[in-house]
C-alpha cells in the first residue's frame, strides 16, 4: 500500500487471472463436460487405424475432439503468462519466492502428505517419499503423523458428528439458522483445527496397548449423528425394511478399521521419524529461514505464503463439502469444485477422491484440472514413482452415464455428443456392441 500505483497494476493482474479462471468455469469446462474421456493421440491413431478407411465422420470428430482440447490447453497457458510475466515485473525475487514456496508446499501437501502419505496412491523410492513428506512439513500445518491420522479419521466418519471437519450441523442450539451455519462452515474451514484432539500415542505406551485403547473409546452410538441424506449408508435394511446392519455395527466396523490405519501409520519409520517435534521445528526454521537468508525476502513473503497453502488446503475441507459437481454417489457430500480444484493444485477434485481414496488422480475426468496428478505421472516417467492407482475408463464412462441420468439438465449436457451427432447404427457397427468414445 506504500505504493498505490504498484499495488493498483498488482490488483490488476490479479483480476485478469480471476477473469480467466471464471471464463474458464463458465463457457470452456461446460464444452468438455460432454466428453467423459479425451484419448491421447497415439490411442486415437490406433484406434482409427483400426477402422481401415471407414468411418470418416466418426473419425473427424474423434481427431478435432483431441485438437480442440491441446489448443485450449496452449491457448489458456498463454493468456496466463501476463499475470506471471507482470507480477515478476512488478515484485521481482519477492514473486519467485513466495511462487516457489508456494509450489513446494503445495505439492508438498497433496502428494505428499495427501496421496502417498495417507493413501498409498502410488509406491515410490523412500528418499522420494521423504522428500515429498518433507516439502508438505513446509506447510506449517502439522507433524505429517497427526495431518495424516486426522484425515484417516475425515475419511472414516465424513460428515457425521465423528468427522475432523464436517461443515454440517449437528448440535441443538438456540442460535439463528444463519449463525448455526456460518459457525458450522468456520469449524470446518478453520477452527477445528484448534479443537480437534491429537491422535498422538501417549508417551510410554506400547503400540498394542494403545490400539487396544482406541478400540475401546469408538464413537458413542447414542451421540452419534448423521446427515438425514446419508442414512442408508449407516443404517442397512433389506427390502421388508427390517435392518440387517444397525449403526452401532457399522460404527466397531470402521473404526476398526480407521484404528488399523492409524496404527500402521504409527509404525511407519519415516512418518515417526520426521513427526518428531526437533525434526518438525527444524524442517519450519529451515523452510521460514531459507527464503529470508538466500532472497533477501521479509517474514511477510514467507507468512503470505504460508497463509495461502493453508487456506487452499482448509477451502478443501469446507468448500468441497458444500458446493460443486457430485459424478460420483458416495456416503457423504463431498464435491468437485471446480475453482478449489486451481487453488489446491487438483485437490478439488473431492468427490471423485471420496469414491476411492486409493485413486493416483483426482482429476479423472476429461474437464478437470489436476496438477498433482500432474507431478505423479512426471516422478512415474522418470522411474521415481510406480504402481500408480488410476480409474479404468469403464468406471469413468459409468459414473458419467449414471451422473447425467440423475442430473440431466446438469451444466453442459444439452449440448449434442459427438456420439449423438451420428447415427446409431454407425455407432453399433464401429463398436460392436460396445460404446465408443474419444
Amino acid at each position: 500500500m506504500q505504493n498505490p500505483t504498484k499495488f493498483a497494476q498488482t490488483v490488476g493482474l490479479l483480476a485478469w487471472l480471476c477473469l480467466l479462471i471464471g471464463a474458464h468455469i463458465k463457457f470452456v469446462r461446460p464444452v468438455f463436460r460432454r466428453y467423459p474421456i479425451v484419448r491421447g493421440y497415439r490411442e486415437i491413431a490406433e484406434k482409427i487405424k483400426s477402422f481401415n478407411g471407414r468411418h470418416t465422420k466418426l473419425s473427424g470428430a474423434v481427431w478435432r475432439t483431441r485438437i480442440l482440447r491441446s489448443a485450449y490447453r496452449i491457448g489458456f497457458t498463454l493468456l496466463t503468462l501476463p499475470f506471471f510475466v507482470g507480477e515478476y515485473m512488478l515484485h521481482g525475487h519477492h514473486f519467485v519466492w513466495f511462487t516457489m514456496g508456494w509450489v513446494v508446499a503445495g505439492f508438498g501437501i497433496t502428494v505428499g502428505y495427501h496421496r502417498i502419505g495417507t493413501h498409498p496412491s502410488f509406491k515410490a523410492p523412500e528418499w522420494v517419499r521423504a522428500i515429498l513428506l518433507i516439502m508438505g512439513s513446509m506447510a506449517v500445518q502439522g507433524p505429517v503423523s497427526e495431518w495424516t491420522k486426522k484425515h484417516s479419521k475425515h475419511h472414516a466418519f465424513g460428515e457425521t458428528s465423528a468427522d475432523v471437519h464436517s461443515p454440517y450441523v449437528f448440535e441443538e442450539s438456540k442460535r439463528g439458522i444463519f449463525i448455526e451455519q456460518f459457525y458450522a462452515f468456520m469449524h470446518s474451514f478453520m477452527m477445528w483445527a484448534f479443537r480437534e484432539p491429537s491422535l498422538r500415542r501417549p508417551k510410554g505406551m506400547s503400540i498394542e496397548d494403545w490400539k487396544a485403547d482406541l478400540l475401546n473409546n469408538s464413537p458413542d452410538p447414542a451421540t452419534f449423528k448423521f446427515r438425514e441424506e446419508d442414512r442408508n449408508y449407516w443404517e442397512v435394511k433389506d427390502k421388508s425394511g427390517k435392518i440387517v446392519a444397525s449403526t452401532e455395527t457399522l460404527i466397531k466396523k470402521r473404526w476398526a478399521r480407521f484404528v488399523d490405519v492409524i496404527v500402521g501409520i504409527e509404525q511407519d519409520k519415516t512418518i515417526t521419524m520426521l513427526g518428531n517435534p526437533l525434526v518438525y521445528i527444524g524442517i519450519l526454521v529451515v523452510s521460514v529461514g531459507a527464503p529470508m537468508v538466500l532472497g533477501g525476502i521479509s517474514i511477510w513473503e514467507v507468512l503470505a505464503r504460508i497463509c495461502y497453502v493453508n487456506w487452499a488446503t482448509f477451502c478443501v475441507n469446507s468448500v468441497s463439502h458444500i458446493w460443486g459437481e457430485q459424478p460420483f454417489q458416495v456416503a457423504d457430500n463431498s464435491r468437485n469444485n471446480a475453482v478449489v480444484e486451481i487453488l489446491a493444485l487438483g485437490e478439488g477434485g473431492h468427490n471423485t477422491h471420496h469414491k476411492s481414496e486409493l485413486w493416483a488422480q483426482h482429476g479423472v475426468f476429461a474437464w478437470q484440472f489436476d496438477p498433482s496428478a500432474m507431478l505423479i505421472k512426471t516422478l512415474a516417467f522418470f522411474g521415481l514413482a510406480r504402481e500408480l492407482n488410476l480409474p479404468s475408463r469403464s468406471q469413468l464412462k459409468a459414473a458419467w452415464r449414471s451422473w447425467r441420468r440423475r442430473e440431466p439438465t446438469m451444466q453442459g449436457y444439452a449440448a449434442p455428443t459427438w456420439e449423438q451427432s451420428i447415427s446409431p447404427s454407425l455407432v453399433e457397427q464401429i463398436s460392436a456392441g460396445e460404446e465408443v468414445s474419444v
